[in-house]
C-alpha cells in the first residue's frame, strides 16, 4: 500500500529579528529575505516539488495571513492547498495537535506528516529529498522523527539534538538521546567538535495517529482543546478553528510538549545546506557574499565595506568604511547595527511598541484579501494611495461620508460601481467619487489593476 505522506507547513511567527523587512503584518514567510526573488515560503513550495510521493500541503497559519498564503501559494504553481486557520498564535504544540486531527479526518491515521517551517532555506534540495525518505521509512515504524543537522560552526542561536544509538548509520538513522538547549559559546564549540551532537531543526515526520496517541497520553488537555476547536465542516479548503476553545490549549512548543517527553523519538542526520534565517547575521551568513564578504542589495551602494549586509527596498542606502555592520532599509524605517547585536533586533521592535510606533509592527503596504494598499503620501486634509485590485477581484463596498476621491488608472483596466453605475476605466482615465458617494472597485481582467487615488477631506484615514 503506497504511504500518504501530507506536508504540514508551519507559516506562523513574527520574524522579528529580521525587522524592518519581516513584521506582525507581514512576518518571515511571506517576505524574500535572501535575495531569491521568491519568499520563503514560495521557496518551500518549491522545495516539495523535488520530493516523489507527497500529498498537497496543508498550511497552518494565522486567520489574518489566509489571504498571502493562497497568493504565493498560486504565484508558485502550487494552488491545491488547504489551510488550517488559527484565530491566535499558541506555538507548535497546539498547531500539530489540530493538524494532525484535521488530517486523521481527511486522509486517515496512517497517513504521514511532514512538518516544514516555512522560513527555512535549504541549498540542496536533492539532498532534502533523500533525508525525507529516510525520515518516512521511520516514520512508517511508529517512530517519531526529527531531522538533525550536521553543524558547520559553534552557533549559539540554535537547540542541539543529542545522537543516541545508531539504527542504520548508512540512512543516518538514530535514536534520540536528548534535547539540548541553546548553548553558550564553549558548550557550541564542544558540541562542534563531537560526532554525537547535531542542530534541531525543528523539522519532523510521524504518523498522525502515532503524535495523537502521544498527545492523550502526555497533554490530554490540549488534545481535548484542539479537537473542541476543530470545525464540524468547511465550505472550502480553509478551516477556521474556534478562538473560545484554541484558546484553552497552552502556548508550548512541540519539542516540550511532547518531543522531549515521548520515548519513540529517532532522528535522521541530514547535511543538505540548512538555516532558520533566524536574524540579520544569518541572513548574512546565508548569502552570496562579494569578495570582501559584504551582501548588496537594492538601492545601495558601498565602499570599503567587509563583512556586511546592506540593503534597501526603499531610499539610497550608502555604506562607507562598515565592518561587520548591518544595514537595513524599508520605505519607512532602517535598521543599523552591528552583526554581533543580530539577536537584539527583537529588544529594539519591543521599544517600538512601547512607544506605539506602528514601524514596529506594521508594513507602509497593507495586504488584504483582495490586493493591496499603500500610503504614498499624506498631510493636512488629503492623502494620495496606491489601490492593486488582484484579478477578479473587488475592492470593498464604501461610503465616502468624509472626503471626496479622484481614482486614476496606472495599469490595467477596472470597473468604477458609482450609485450603482458601472463606469470603465483604463490607463490615463480617471473617475471622480463625489462626497457621500457609495462605490467599490473591480478589476475583471487576468492582470492587476493599480489605481492612484487621490482624497481630499477632512478625514482620510
Amino acid at each position: 500500500m503506497k504511504v500518504m505522506i501530507v506536508p504540514v507547513i508551519i507559516a506562523g511567527g513574527k520574524g522579528l529579528r529580521l525587522w524592518p523587512q519581516s513584521r506582525e503584518t507581514l512576518p518571515k514567510p511571506f517576505v524574500d529575505v535572501i535575495g531569491y526573488e521568491q519568499t520563503l515560503l514560495q521557496s518551500t513550495f518549491e522545495r516539495l516539488k523535488v520530493v516523489p510521493g507527497l500529498n498537497a500541503p496543508l498550511i497552518v497559519c494565522n486567520a489574518a495571513h489566509s489571504f498571502l498564503v493562497q497568493a504565493q501559494a498560486i504565484s508558485a504553481g502550487q494552488p491545491e492547498v488547504s489551510m488550517l486557520l488559527e484565530p491566535e498564535g499558541r506555538n507548535t504544540a497546539p498547531a500539530l495537535c489540530a493538524a494532525a486531527l484535521m488530517i486523521e479526518r481527511l486522509s486517515g491515521s496512517e497517513a504521514i506528516m511532514l512538518v516544514l517551517p516555512a522560513d527555512h532555506i535549504i541549498a540542496d534540495e536533492e539532498g532534502f529529498a533523500r533525508a525525507v525518505a529516510s525520515g518516512a521509512e521511520l516514520a512508517g515504524q511508529n517512530y517519531l522523527v526529527t531531522f538533525a543537522m550536521k553543524p558547520t560552526s559553534p552557533a549559539t542561536g540554535y537547540g542541539y539534538l543529542k545522537l543516541g544509538s545508531a539504527i542504520d548509520t548508512g540512512k543516518q538513522q538514530f535514536m534520540l538521546d536528548a534535547f539540548i538547549e541553546k548553548p553558550n559559546l564553549e558548550k557550541a564549540q564542544e558540541f562542534l567538535s563531537s560526532a554525537n551532537y547535531a542542530w534541531n531543526s525543528g523539522m519532523f515526520m510521524f504518523k498522525a495517529a502515532v503524535l495523537l496517541k502521544n498527545f492523550e497520553a502526555l497533554q490530554p488537555d490540549m488534545l481535548g482543546a484542539c479537537r473542541a476547536a476543530l470545525p464540524t465542516e468547511s465550505e472550502s479548503s480553509s478551516f477556521l478553528l474556534s478562538q473560545k476553545e484554541f484558546s484553552r490549549a497552552p502556548s508550548i512548543s512541540i519539542d516540550y510538549a511532547i518531543m522531549e517527553k515521548a520515548a519513540n523519538v529517532a532522528t535522521v542526520v541530514a547535511d543538505f545546506g540548512w538555516s532558520d534565517v533566524g536574524d540579520w547575521e544569518a541572513v548574512w551568513q546565508a548569502s552570496d557574499k562579494d569578495g570582501k564578504g559584504v551582501v548588496a542589495r537594492g538601492n545601495v551602494h558601498v565602499t570599503d565595506c567587509t563583512d556586511s549586509i546592506v540593503q534597501s527596498q526603499g531610499p539610497l542606502v550608502v555604506g562607507l568604511g562598515l565592518e561587520k555592520m548591518i544595514a537595513i532599509g524599508t520605505k519607512d524605517a532602517v535598521l543599523v547595527a552591528p552583526l554581533s547585536r543580530a539577536q537584539d533586533v527583537k529588544k529594539a521592535v519591543d521599544a517600538l511598541a512601547a512607544l506605539g510606533r506602528s514601524e514596529g509592527t506594521s508594513t507602509k503596504k497593507v495586504f488584504m484579501h483582495w490586493g493591496w494598499y499603500e500610503s504614498l503620501h499624506h498631510g493636512p486634509g488629503f492623502q494620495v494611495k496606491e489601490i492593486a485590485v488582484n484579478p477578479r477581484a473587488k475592492f470593498p463596498l464604501q461610503r465616502q461620508e468624509f472626503r471626496t476621491g479622484h481614482l486614476v488608472c496606472i495599469v490595467g483596466k477596472g470597473i468604477v460601481t458609482r450609485h450603482g453605475e458601472r463606469i470603465e476605466i483604463g490607463v490615463n482615465e480617471h473617475v471622480d467619487i463625489p462626497l457621500g458617494s457609495i462605490c467599490n472597485l473591480e478589476n475583471p481582467g487576468s492582470e492587476m489593476l493599480h489605481i492612484i487615488d487621490v482624497e481630499i477631506g477632512h478625514y482620510t484615514e
